[in-house]
């Protein structure tokens, strides 16, 4: 192959990889020493450095038993790709950051029903993953998904028509609770019919109630006596004495239970679980949001705790609490 040569390059079949390879061996100027570099053996890095000889239709190194040295070509080519070559490398070290390591701001829109559990998990979180930052706006359905940059959008139930990719996180169960003291003054309902007669805090916008046991199903729909969308304000209506409210399922349930004198309405019988979505506008997560919804699917899981804590069954409404509300 001479230098003065007209090139004939085959530019479909050139590999980037032996682009990679050739500066490499370039820049340490040996093949064994880019081959060390590398992690493949000196026969491969020699035969991939011809191939793209081939390919360019040019001369790249001058070879000797001693040494090589690139040509007047060989050097204008490394000039050309070195550069690139390393923002290649700097590129995919940055995504692997952003796949592999939680680090950075985390842009999340999530619904109120979820503000409970956040101080106890991003102290988790903080302790953890000390390099990710967070910014967090609490909004309804459709809030959050116009505004740009977002990483994450939380929501209760799958969105229909939308473009962003839906993820489903986890199933939320919910129990009915009330305080002590509107259950002492209001009675315990034995049996869902008995809920026609009190007071009902509704979270959301559907006001019907159904509860199921044993393959049955009791729809309560009579009138609220408050509607809200956060299921925490439900919580600490309820927990003013206000009424029955529906609290999702969390870690702390019990604790949340014990410091504000709840008790558990009915809890031989189950609400519908809602699943909670995550939606982004891209197939790929990065690493702070993955470790963000681990955590939240974490503090969401009430299941080994409260049957333990709280006696989530005859306890909470012993035999006898048949009461003149029912």
């Amino acid at each position: 192959m001479r230098d003065n040569a007209r090139p004939v390059m085959n530019r479909p079949h050139i590999s980037l990889h032996d682009i990679f390879i050739f500066v490499e061996v370039a820049k340490r100027r040996g093949f064994t020493a880019a081959a060390e570099a590398v992690g493949l053996p000196v026969a491969t890095i020699s035969r991939r450095v011809s191939t793209l000889e081939e390919q360019l239709g040019l001369k790249l190194f001058n070879r000797s038993t001693r040494r090589i040295e690139l040509t007047a070509a060989g050097a204008q080519y490394f000039n050309e790709c070195a550069a690139h070559v390393e923002g290649a490398l700097l590129a995919h070290e940055k995504v692997y950051d952003y796949l592999e390591r939680p680090a950075g701001e985390l842009r999340i829109s999530a619904p109120p029903g979820l503000s409970a559990l956040l101080p106890a998990m991003l102290r988790e979180l903080h302790q953890q993953y000390p390099d990710v930052s967070y910014d967090i706006e609490l909004g309804s359905a459709q809030a959050g998904l116009q505004r740009p940059g977002l990483d994450l959008m939380l929501r209760f139930g799958a969105l229909e028509d939308s473009p962003l990719v839906q993820r489903a996180v986890t199933r939320i169960r919910w129990i009915l609770v009330a305080s002590r003291g509107y259950l002492k003054r209001a009675g315990r309902p034995v049996d869902p019919g008995c809920l026609a007669r009190h007071q009902r805090i509704v979270i959301g916008y559907d006001a019907v109630w159904q509860l199921r046991r044993d393959g049955r199903t009791y729809r309560i729909e009579n009138g609220a006596y408050i509607k809200t969308n956060d299921a925490w304000l439900g919580v600490d209506l309820a927990a003013s004495g206000l009424g029955i409210a529906c609290m999702p399922s969390h870690r702390l349930m019990a604790q949340t239970m014990r410091e504000q004198d709840l008790e558990q309405v009915l809890p031989e019988w189950e609400l519908p679980p809602i699943t909670l979505y995550a939606l982004s506008d891209t197939r790929t997560m990065s690493a702070r949001a993955r470790i963000f919804l681990d955590a939240l699917t974490r503090h969401l899981d009430a299941r080994s705790i409260l049957p333990a804590e709280t006696g989530r069954t005859r306890h909470l409404a012993p035999a006898g609490c048949q009461v003149p509300s029912c």
